[in-house]
């Protein structure tokens, strides 16, 4: 009986101990649950956050580049600088992983060739498939040439529009040109708004994104510069007219035979066709020699894209944020155009700077001359780049400066770009010249001021030793006391 008992307590002990190991394994199988990111790409503006979607238990969180981007714990992401990086999500032996681009949007353009060719013969392309990719943009063929309306027209423009409406992708268009004149040109330019008002008013004020001149035919390369330019020109302005942005689309050969200057004074940004192999998106990329930076590169026609081109590829874009381009981030020069001499008022005038807005603030100086920030007030918020400011008190000085904001961003109209123009100000002393005592009248007390400021026998405030410093070479000296002198006696007489 000891040995049945025996026998009975071991099957015991062994059932209790498989019992327990089966509960330490369950819940160590459980924490290495399924991870998944919400899209294929993110991108983030350089200095700004943003959460990644993911799901998964007691994530961990890893960028291939610290440089480019950070991740946090919880899978916030902040943008360092201009690049590209792989985030990835693991728990336990599950992980996933998803492209980040900072400093710039990742868009695809497309035309009747692009279609989504999962599962063999090419459909439509799949938007929603598109979407759920992270594609920030799309930028649309509309049609080509002038002729047999409405035949040019891309025989896939009205479902690409409508693709992209239905899953809120920003996109623009294209229209690719044979054109070899000004005439044929406003022909182009006439054919796409009749396509537009003829098959998709409906869809006109969803175009957020520019509509770009697709010039890539070859005779382009020699035209005469100016024809070909002027071409490009009477193109954009009926684009412009009927309420659209314009932009060019081309290669090297067809940008250096533009007057690139006379385009970007009509406001005509710029769409580069460039595919090296190993494209750096570390900084902007600039076309060719002439170290202007496209609005939009092109850097690649053989991307992958589930759902736009699995089988031939499709081109792949980075359209600039704000932030990548901060070297057109100009603070103004503030200067006074007159200088106030008691007068109470004063115009201001600044420097300009493309697609900006400007904030004018004036501060009260302290008995240093020195700007005293405690006492800004705001004066004038717009586009204009000058002010009279009429509200000046008599015997104060004051200091003007700017700041510039710059707005503009394609997809993210409510980011702005705040650049102080507070150590590129001028001041301004709003008192006679030689009233040292600043009761707007010159006597010979204020030659005998004068003498005493110089001497530093008293004491003065900057608008004091400003009103002694008769001649103004920075030097207050008894010539000033004599000049104020003499002025005190002849008014006197």
């Amino acid at each position: 009986m000891n040995k049945k008992m025996t026998k009975t307590r071991i099957v015991s002990i062994f059932v209790i101990m498989l019992m327990l190991c089966t509960m330490l394994i369950v819940p160590n199988a459980s924490a290495a649950s399924s991870v998944k990111i919400g899209k294929a790409h993110y991108s983030v503006q350089i200095g700004d956050t943003k959460k990644i979607d993911a799901t998964g238990t007691n994530l961990k969180w890893k960028s291939s580049d610290t440089s480019v981007v950070k991740v946090s714990s919880t899978g916030v992401i902040t943008g360092v600088s201009m690049g590209r990086a792989t985030v990835t999500a693991s728990s336990g032996s599950s992980s996933a992983s998803c492209e980040i681009t900072c400093g710039y949007y990742k868009g695809i353009d497309v035309s009747t060739w692009n279609r989504d060719y999962t599962g063999g013969n090419g459909n439509s392309v799949n938007w929603k498939k598109v979407k759920a990719e992270g594609v920030d943009f799309a930028i649309i063929r509309a049609g080509f040439g002038w002729e047999d309306y409405p035949n040019q027209m891309d025989n896939q423009f009205l479902n690409n529009i409508k693709g992209c409406v239905e899953n809120d992708i920003p996109f623009g268009l294209y229209f690719y040109s044979y054109a070899a004149n000004t005439y044929q040109a406003s022909l182009e330019a006439n054919y796409l708004l009749r396509i537009l008002r003829d098959y998709a008013p409906q869809y006109m004020d969803k175009i957020t994104l520019p509509i770009a001149y697709d010039l890539e035919e070859e005779f382009m390369y020699t035209m005469d510069s100016t024809v070909f330019t002027d071409m490009i020109i009477t193109f954009s302005n009926i684009i412009k007219a009927a309420g659209f942005d314009a932009m060019v689309y081309g290669n090297s050969g067809t940008f250096y035979n533009m007057d690139m200057s006379r385009l970007q004074a009509n406001n005509i940004t710029f769409w580069y066709a460039m595919w090296p192999n190993s494209p750096n998106f570390s900084s902007p990329e600039t076309i060719g020699q002439t170290g202007i930076v496209p609005k939009i590169w092109q850097y690649a026609s053989d991307g992958t894209v589930n759902g736009a081109g699995y089988k031939n590829g499709v081109d792949v874009n980075a359209l600039y944020m704000m932030t990548a381009t901060k070297s057109d981030f100009k603070d103004t020069q503030t200067q006074s155009t007159v200088a106030s001499q008691g007068s109470n008022s004063a115009t201001l005038k600044w420097t300009a700077a493309n697609g900006a807005r400007y904030n004018l603030y004036r501060c009260l100086l302290n008995d240093e001359g020195k700007m005293d920030a405690t006492t800004r007030r705001w004066l004038y918020s717009g586009k204009k780049t000058s002010f009279e400011d009429t509200s000046m008190a008599y015997g104060k000085g004051y200091y003007y400066y700017t700041d510039t904001f710059y707005t503009g961003d394609f997809l993210d109209k409510d980011y702005q770009k705040v650049v102080s123009g507070s150590k590129k100000g001028t001041y301004v002393y709003n008192v006679y010249n030689g009233d040292c005592d600043l009761d707007s009248k010159i006597t010979l007390h204020d030659a005998i001021l004068a003498q005493e400021i110089s001497i530093s026998s008293i004491k003065s405030n900057s608008v004091q030793r400003y009103a002694a410093d008769y001649d103004k070479n920075n030097v207050i000296n008894l010539a000033d006391s004599l000049i104020i002198q003499k002025l005190a006696l002849k008014i006197s007489s």
